[in-house]
């Protein structure tokens, strides 16, 4: 078979694979989205409430959620389908175009979901104001810690759902993904403390994506400051590429353990 086909199936299985845990983790979110509506009106008569909008929801943890998935794939299925025959260079770009996809079908999810949430509350007339993402900025007086919670849990946005608010979460999606996959292998191949470094080196590469974005950032990080989101997001790409590069040195003689 040729290298190809081989890239084009492992992609297309491992989209599918990702995508039948995406659906559950969508679906989870939805009821429970759902239910954290219709509680406060039916046994408490609350009224007038805020609630985040489905888009807004999945913006923040569908990020989380790539991440986890993320590190699950690369110590799972590596090894699988390595000893099944697939390089381990077929691995790799198979799992970035199949995980690629993904990140671009699930705003598109997403958006669909949010629409259809808001014309129901809209229709049915519910007395609750749906709202979008939160503008979260880092404040420079915040503590180391907190501004390395913050770049983590709070992925850079753009609060209007737009085009560009959809290119900016697919990117982030993918992001964080490549960033679980370089901590999964990094454990996979080291373990141990030396495992543990490739943490730390995901957290900085978090704060620097953070930084920018236009957040504050230790004085010891001289990141330029690209608020502009268009040359914001080249930067998020430029740093997914190191990342990819670094997985692909990470994994390309890896020992798969039996």
């Amino acid at each position: 078979m040729k290298k190809k086909s081989i890239r084009t199936k492992l992609a297309i299985d491992l989209f599918t694979l990702q995508g039948q845990w995406t659906a559950w983790f969508l679906g989870i979110m939805f009821v429970v989205y759902i239910a954290h509506i219709l509680y406060p009106l039916i046994y408490t008569g609350e009224s007038g409430r805020t609630v985040d909008d489905f888009y807004a929801r999945s913006y923040i943890f569908g990020n989380i959620y790539m991440l986890v998935i993320g590190i699950i794939t690369s110590i799972s299925c590596l090894p699988y389908y390595v000893q099944n025959g697939i390089t381990r260079r077929d691995y790799f770009f198979g799992a970035t175009i199949g995980t690629l996809g993904l990140a671009i079908i699930i705003p598109l999810v997403a958006l669909i979901i949010h629409f259809l949430t808001k014309g129901i509350v809209d229709w049915i007339n519910l007395p609750i104001e749906l709202k979008g993402l939160p503008d979260i900025h880092i404040a420079e007086e915040d503590p180391f810690i907190a501004q390395m919670i913050l770049a983590v849990i709070y992925a850079p946005s753009v609060v209007e759902i737009s085009g560009l608010s959809i290119l900016v979460f697919t990117v982030n999606l993918f992001f964080y993904y490549v960033i679980g996959w370089m901590i999964g292998v990094g454990f996979y191949r080291f373990g141990g403390i030396k495992g543990m470094m490739f943490i730390v080196l995901a957290l900085a590469i978090f704060l620097i994506n953070s930084g920018i974005w236009g957040n504050p950032v230790p004085a010891w990080l001289p990141i330029p400051d690209l608020t502009l989101s268009f040359y914001a997001i080249i930067g998020t790409v430029l740093l997914i590429f190191i990342v990819l590069g670094i997985i692909r040195l990470v994994t390309r003689n890896v020992r798969i353990k039996l």
